[in-house]
């Protein structure tokens, strides 16, 4: 039996692929065996109990799709000789996936994860999509619930661990909010195969971060001098001090100052693994955005910034701060969607947001009804707003309100899908 490839969605198999049938909340992956063997799948992975169909697929039969998954994949990166990195935060793993996955990719075989694959189930799933020849594996880690990064880094433990940033995100599912959060993205430190770890300087309680595992720490920052690496923006690009060398000028043009954070993350992951600094200015003139992070789409001479993917305040409050100015005479427009598992930091993250928003824009279209408080600081100020409880009505006052020339923001929790706006201009 020769194996290609895996999956875990019947609809994404490929010829060859072995096909993992997880039960879930909503659907049973068993129910797909026939859509799985009709794409090409010539194994499956099946609870021991399943007494259906086979489909002329070659079944295995285990106690737990989930742990067989999991335990597969770990295996698989036991075989390897590659390094891994792993990284993990509340905010931007993946532009960091990407930005470190360009650096390296010339002078290394790099394999990094696909998309935003970072969870119990993607990130082995991830690994098993590897061809295995690799010098170095890429690997986002994503949690939403306590215990969650311990698991990912006991399947893939980390030789280099990063923490791009802690904020409030998921909060819902941690009864003391921003310590549990910190607490447990620090457990990307915990391995004792870790021999660095990585780490924004200016990140919510750091101090107790940095005592995570044993693996020495290193910190990077925008804002601090005292950070192991520092970067400062300059005319054409940027200025990095590392600690112990000389400061290193890179020509860059990126579209706001935060994404310049997740650069510099990865530039001291690319260092740590010797890549010269020749070379980091070289490839740095490849870096693109991965979709939905503040990209730009005009149409109709409308400029639509997309940044869809996800949000919570701290995101949305850079998001709104770095919007191009629109053509003289015209609108900054902010569709912003709820934030959701914001757990106790919900209503004040929607007003700080609402707040930052007055100085910025000049109308506002939200949706969900956790927006509420945000409609009446703006009804407070006597600013435009319109709250809608669909996205066919943001559609619509959408419609009714923007011009060609004006820059409208498209910015929510993903469940909003506000990125399908632009498809209908």
């Amino acid at each position: 039996l020769v194996i290609s490839g895996a999956a875990i969605d019947s609809r994404k198999v490929k010829i060859g692929d072995l096909f993992f049938a997880l039960p879930g909340e909503q659907v049973d992956g068993h129910d797909f065996l026939q859509q799985a063997a009709t794409n090409g799948a010539v194994a499956a992975v099946v609870k021991d109990d399943y007494s259906g169909e086979p489909f002329g697929l070659e079944l295995l039969r285990v106690a737990d799709v989930r742990e067989a998954l999991q335990g597969i994949a770990r295996q698989m990166l036991e075989q390897r000789s590659s390094k891994v990195i792993a990284i993990t935060g509340s905010i931007g793993k993946t532009t960091t996936k990407e930005f470190l996955a360009t650096l390296l990719g010339g002078s290394f075989r790099v394999f990094a994860s696909p998309r935003s694959y970072n969870s119990q189930l993607t990130v082995p799933l991830s690994i098993l999509m590897a061809d295995g020849d690799e010098d170095i594996h890429i690997l986002e880690m994503g949690m939403t619930h306590e215990g969650q990064i311990e698991k990912l880094v006991s399947i893939a433990p980390p030789d280099i661990a990063l923490l791009t940033k802690v904020a409030i995100q998921h909060a819902c599912n941690f009864l003391d909010g921003i310590s549990g959060i910190a607490r447990e993205k620090g457990m990307i430190f915990s391995h004792p195969k870790t021999t660095l770890g990585i780490v924004d300087y200016e990140t919510h309680h750091l101090d107790e971060i940095v005592k995570v595992g044993d693996c020495p720490k290193r910190t990077f920052s925008m804002v601090s001098k005292k950070a192991d690496d520092y970067l400062e923006l300059i005319p054409g690009g940027v200025r990095i001090f590392a600690k112990g060398e000389e400061p290193m000028e890179i020509r860059l043009n990126l579209p706001m100052k935060e994404i310049y954070h997740n650069f510099l993350a990865a530039v001291v992951v690319a260092r740590s693994l010797e890549l010269p600094w020749s070379v980091i200015q070289e490839r740095a003139r490849l870096l693109k955005l991965p979709p939905m992070r503040f990209e730009q789409i005009e149409k109709q001479g409308i400029l639509f910034i997309n940044d869809a993917y996800n949000a919570n305040p701290d995101a949305m409050k850079a998001a709104i701060e770095n919007l191009p100015k629109p053509q003289s005479g015209k609108k900054r427009i902010g569709v912003l969607g709820e934030m959701d598992a914001l757990g106790m930091y919900s209503e004040g993250g929607h007003a700080l947001v609402a707040e930052v928003a007055l100085e910025y824009l000049d109308q506002l279209i939200c949706l969900g009804s956790r927006c509420e408080v945000m409609q009446k600081i703006w009804h407070r100020e006597k600013k435009p707003v319109m709250l809608c409880q669909s996205r066919e009505e943001v559609e619509e006052q959408l419609k009714k309100c923007v011009e060609p020339g004006d820059v409208v923001l498209l910015k929510g929790c993903r469940a909003c899908g506000l990125d399908r706006i632009v498809d209908i201009f």
